[in-house]
């Protein structure tokens, strides 16, 4: 079963333990049909600490997922999840449109120009106020490219190949 990260913690919703989610596409909604979460990172645990929670409620609230999550019934269990990171089963996300893809899914895709020549490895995607970024490790460096529809020409997850036409002197 995979789960993928898509969103984080920010912190509890009122005081009975519910906590509000934001998601790293901005949209919340496709969360909202999850029946169990991963956390990681959460909880006082270890870092690297991972738990699954069931779900007994969830709506959205404020441009954020909410959460109400069995075991969590305090304003202090709620509070020590902040800064959680979330990941739900892929089977509860829904589908995904043609030009669409997970964060998890690029990690990993080589990066190549229009005529197919090389140009680094993608090893996270960060999000952004405007857009979201592609790091990609370029030889012994880190370079940042925008995820928008100028620069991306194409993404094919199951190939594990990204098409781009960086800005000049990228």
């Amino acid at each position: 079963m995979t789960f993928l990260e898509v969103g984080r913690v920010l912190g509890p919703q009122g005081v009975r333990g519910a906590v509000r989610v934001s998601a790293h596409s901005g949209d919340p909604s496709g969360m909202l049909r999850a029946r169990r979460l991963m956390l990681s990172g959460a909880g006082g645990g270890e870092p690297g600490s991972v738990r699954e929670v069931s779900v007994i409620a969830a709506h959205r609230a404020r441009g954020c997922a909410v959460f109400s999550l069995e075991g969590i019934v305090s304003l202090e269990a709620a509070q020590s999840l902040t800064g959680a990171g979330v990941s739900v089963r892929r089977e509860d996300l829904p589908p995904l449109s043609e030009d669409e893809f997970y964060w998890a899914d690029a990690v990993g895709c080589t990066l190549v120009d229009g005529e197919g020549n090389a140009l680094g490895e993608v090893t996270a995607v960060l999000p952004g106020p405007a857009h979201d970024w592609l790091v990609v490790r370029r030889g012994g460096e880190e370079a940042y490219l925008p995820v928008v529809a100028a620069f991306l020409r194409s993404v094919d997850v199951p190939g594990r190949r990204i098409v781009a036409s960086p800005p000049e002197g990228w």
